[in-house]
C-alpha cells in the first residue's frame, strides 16, 4: 500500500491496482529524494501531474501545501482509484483528476495557469520506445508555455537519456540524478527564468 509520506495528509494511504506494473509507483525512497530537491517550492503552488498514476504524487504536492493541482491518467481503471484516493484523502478542493492522454492538448487545456511545477512519470514502455520518447519530449516542451516567471520540470524515465534528448526547447539544465530504482530523474527550469540559486524557497 502506498502512502503519503509529508505534510497535510502524512501516512494516509493510497489504494493502487494489484501489481506495480500497473500504476509505476515512486518508491518512498525516491519520492522523498525528489521532493527534497523542491522544498518550500510546494506552498501555494499550482501544479500539472502528467502520467499522474493514483495520484502519487499529485496528492503528495496538495499535502505539502500546492493550492492546485490537476492530475491527468489515461487508463480508465488507474483513474478510477486515482478518483477514489482524491475522494478518500478529501482533498477534491485543491487536486482535479482528468481523465486524458498526457500526450494531448486536453492535459495542457486543463492545467493550471500559470503552473508552477510540471511532474512528467511517464510509462516505460513511452520512453524505451524512440518513437514514443520523441512525444513525450514534445510535449514537455509545450509545457514551457504555460510556466510561471519561475518554476521546475521534473521528468522521471527508465533510461539515462542522451545528450540530444535531455535537452528540452524552452528550458533550462537539466539537473541530472540517478536513483537506486534504475530510474533516472531530470530537473529543467524555464528559459529565461530567474535562477535564484536553484531550488531555493521561491520568494514568499
Amino acid at each position: 500500500m502506498l502512502k503519503i509520506i509529508s505534510g497535510e495528509y502524512r501516512s494516509r494511504q493510497l489504494l493502487t491496482p494489484d501489481g506495480e506494473d500497473r500504476t509505476r509507483p515512486m518508491t518512498a525512497r525516491v519520492k522523498e529524494s525528489v521532493f527534497a530537491m523542491l522544498h518550500g517550492w510546494f506552498r501555494d503552488a499550482r501544479v500539472l501531474d502528467l502520467f499522474a498514476g493514483v495520484g502519487t504524487v499529485g496528492i503528495e504536492c496538495a499535502s505539502r501545501g500546492a493550492k492546485e493541482v490537476v492530475c491527468i491518467e489515461r487508463d480508465r481503471e488507474v483513474f478510477r482509484y486515482l478518483e477514489h484516493n482524491i475522494a478518500t484523502i478529501k482533498c477534491g478542493d485543491r487536486v482535479t483528476a482528468v481523465q486524458a492522454d498526457a500526450r494531448g492538448p486536453t492535459a495542457l487545456a486543463r492545467s493550471p495557469k500559470p503552473v508552477d511545477l510540471v511532474f512528467m512519470d511517464p510509462p516505460y514502455a513511452l520512453m524505451i520506445d524512440e518513437a514514443s520518447r520523441k512525444l513525450v519530449l514534445a510535449q514537455a516542451a509545450r509545457t514551457r508555455a504555460l510556466f510561471a516567471p519561475k518554476g521546475f520540470l521534473v521528468l522521471r524515465t527508465p533510461i539515462d537519456l542522451d545528450e540530444a534528448d535531455r535537452a528540452i526547447p524552452g528550458f533550462k539544465g537539466p539537473e541530472t540524478h540517478q536513483y537506486k530504482d534504475d530510474m533516472w530523474g531530470y530537473l529543467y527550469m524555464p528559459d529565461g527564468a530567474a535562477d535564484g540559486g536553484g531550488t531555493e524557497e521561491p520568494d514568499a
